[in-house]
């Protein structure tokens, strides 16, 4: 019975498998966005509209931000130390430009996104979880 104990592996806590299950709900959401940021950025530049280059430019930005959503979702059960501080750049990023979203007039549902970014960063400076990327 022992041997047991000592081989089984700990198992992850369960609020960090809901920030897995919510990084990856936002890299599927981000990329999405970005593919149609860059579709219509493609085609307003195609129509002579240099303006359009800088949408073109967040919408890379926002398929990098989701490869690295996705590699953190990958890496947060194995416990991986640049999990942690990762996360909590970007999600520290993404209520920052909520922020400045809601100040220059954007959506009121950006608050949403706010709220699960603020969700993500408590539940990653709690002991227990934190325990878990220094273990």
């Amino acid at each position: 019975m022992t041997e047991d104990v000592r081989n089984k592996a700990p198992e992850m806590p369960r609020q960090l498998k809901t920030v897995r299950v919510l990084l990856w709900i936002q890299a599927v959401l981000n990329l999405l966005a970005s593919a149609l940021v860059t579709a219509l950025a493609i085609n307003e530049l195609d129509h002579g509209n240099e303006e359009a280059g800088l949408a073109l430019a967040l919408a890379i930005l926002g398929f990098v931000v989701s490869l690295v959503l996705i590699a953190s979702a990958i890496r947060i059960s194995r416990g991986s130390a640049w999990v942690r501080p990762t996360v909590i750049g970007v999600e520290g990023l993404s209520v920052v430009l909520g922020v400045i979203g809601l100040i220059s007039g954007g959506a009121i549902t950006q608050l949403i996104g706010m709220g699960i970014a603020i969700g993500i960063i408590v539940v990653l400076t709690k002991p227990e979880e934190r325990a878990w990327f220094t273990r």
